[in-house]
């Protein structure tokens, strides 16, 4: 393992300067923010989160969209390909209301896919995950950025 750490499932990301990426975002310097690369645990998967602070697609301007995509590592032949297991993201309600309302979407890796076959030498993996995940006015507030960070949470449970 040389790149990434270990996150045993869950690994939250912190998104610094948050409204300055979006910005960046907002102008098309820089469409999308990715993740370090985690592993769902030691020998595991390397995966990132990709982060599109302005939407993607036809959802610009409108959500921000949020996917997973499996990165090649030095684990893969030891693994069982395609993947498969529940993903679930979420931005983080940092309001420190007794009741948080994290915004999160799940869903089943689809082993027909091609964002979850091994991935392959010199080539990107495509990424899967959600177009239209929060509208971008309800997490650009107070409750989901705090001190100009928003914290993303990735949680992977192989089935």
């Amino acid at each position: 393992m040389t790149e990434g750490r270990a996150c045993n499932g869950i690994y939250i990301w912190k998104v610094h300067h948050f409204f300055q990426h979006r910005q960046n975002a907002i102008n098309g310097l820089i469409t999308a923010l990715c993740s370090p690369p985690v592993y769902t645990h030691l020998y595991g998967y390397k995966l990132r989160v990709k982060f599109y602070l302005n939407g993607v697609g036809s959802e610009i301007g409108k959500h921000v969209s949020l996917f997973v995509q499996m990165m090649q590592s030095d684990n893969d032949d030891i693994l069982t390909w395609p993947f498969s297991g529940r993903i679930t993201l979420s931005i983080l309600d940092q309001s420190g209301a007794e009741f948080r309302n994290d915004i999160s979407g799940t869903f089943l890796a689809k082993p027909s896919l091609a964002a979850f076959q091994k991935p392959a030498v010199n080539r990107v993996s495509q990424e899967y995950g959600f177009e239209e995940f929060a509208p971008i006015g309800k997490v650009c507030g107070v409750r989901y950025t705090k001190n100009d960070t928003m914290m993303l949470k990735v949680e992977i449970s192989r089935l």
